[in-house]
């Protein structure tokens, strides 16, 4: 017998599914949420039944019952409304598509990085909106992750941390990637390399800067502060770095930067000099956005996960929320090279 949904603007209730199959409303509400004993012909006779009839559960009073909210949160630390990040773009997107996929739902909202930004999280803390909260791009001394600690909230940490309080961690490895690059461009013959490093405050600058120094040391090259600097996220702050590099009486023959956004402003900044991308001056970037291969000339950087680490993060916190066991705690991918022409055009050509 088909069952006849109801008019659209009457809900479907547990007790019109009752009255259709003949059954209690606690029977009827027990097969609808799986329980053992009520026989698996009978579950499935009920939802056949309610489905037929355009039954839509409460998802509220569901969460209600069992005190969660089946929410994560997620802050974007966003610097400024002009400035698009497009590493946070994927990231958002592997984090969204993992949380509808186990059934959650994700809330999410911008703020400027500093104290009103640890203000944020704390009202959405204590909104009791969300189950747990997902921190990118961590800092070497995160005022963030001490109220989370302090309030003993569920959490999970994109970037490097201190490994020894237990946090879940999900991040690529940036000494790797940058040694991949000094590597490269040794073997290309650089010698004077240059820098264009993001913000030291960050973990994953400060492990890149570690990575490249490293690498040099390794390579018995000299390590001239006349050519590092530091910017923003930004192809601003990255034109006005080289710029900087590029006004000394000598100028290095290779720049290496820990952003492929940054990376597009050290080119056009190399290129408004008179030099020519690639020839004079080799350019590699970090992250391996779509611009890095469409840039002109395509552009030598290192490939890294994004989307993998916003969805892995998601998994990882939503696994500990349900109180599952976890294989890993910490979870480090390691990036690879993507070798193009603005580090060797003549190599291409």
């Amino acid at each position: 017998m088909l069952h006849q949904p109801r008019n659209d603007k009457e809900e479907v209730t547990l007790k019109d599914i009752a009255e259709a199959v003949g059954k209690s409303v606690a029977a009827v509400s027990r097969a609808l949420n799986d329980y053992d004993d009520i026989s698996p012909e009978t579950r499935t006779y009920i939802k056949q039944v309610a489905f037929e009839m355009g039954y839509t559960p409460n998802l509220m009073a569901q969460r209600l019952k069992k005190r969660t909210t089946d929410t994560l949160g997620f802050i974007l630390p966003v610097l400024s409304p002009k400035n698009s990040d497009p590493y946070f773009s994927e990231l958002l997107v592997g984090i969204a598509n993992e949380a509808t996929a186990q059934g959650f739902d994700l809330l999410v909202s911008t703020c400027v990085p500093g104290y009103e930004e640890v203000q944020a999280y704390l009202r959405l803390i204590n909104s009791h909106r969300i189950d747990g909260i997902i921190v990118a791009r961590s800092r070497r001394r995160d005022p963030r992750l001490d109220l989370l600690l302090e309030k003993q909230f569920p959490f999970v940490v994109i970037g490097t941390v201190d490994l020894q309080k237990g946090f879940l961690l999900v991040s690529d490895d940036a000494a790797t990637g940058a040694r991949l690059v000094v590597n490269h461009l040794v073997a290309r013959g650089h010698r004077k390399i240059g820098l264009v490093n993001t913000p030291m405050d960050l973990t994953f600058s400060a492990e890149f800067f570690d990575g490249m120094k490293g690498a040099m040391l390794e390579a018995n090259l000299e390590i001239d502060q006349n050519y590092w600097a530091e910017c923003d996220f930004s192809q601003k702050g990255g034109y006005q770095a080289a710029q900087t590099l590029l006004s000394g009486s000598e100028t290095p023959t290779a720049i290496v930067t820990a952003d492929d956004v940054v990376a597009l402003g050290v080119m056009a900044a190399v290129h408004d000099q008179g030099f020519q991308v690639g020839h004079d001056i080799a350019i590699t970037g970090y992250g391996d956005i779509l611009l890095a291969e469409h840039a002109q000339p395509p552009l030598t950087t290192v490939q890294r996960s994004t989307y993998n680490l916003g969805q892995q993060a998601c998994r990882m916190l939503v696994t500990k929320l349900r109180g599952e066991l976890l294989e890993q705690e910490h979870l480090v991918f390691k990036p690879s090279l993507v070798i193009r022409q603005s580090s060797d055009l003549d190599f291409w050509l």
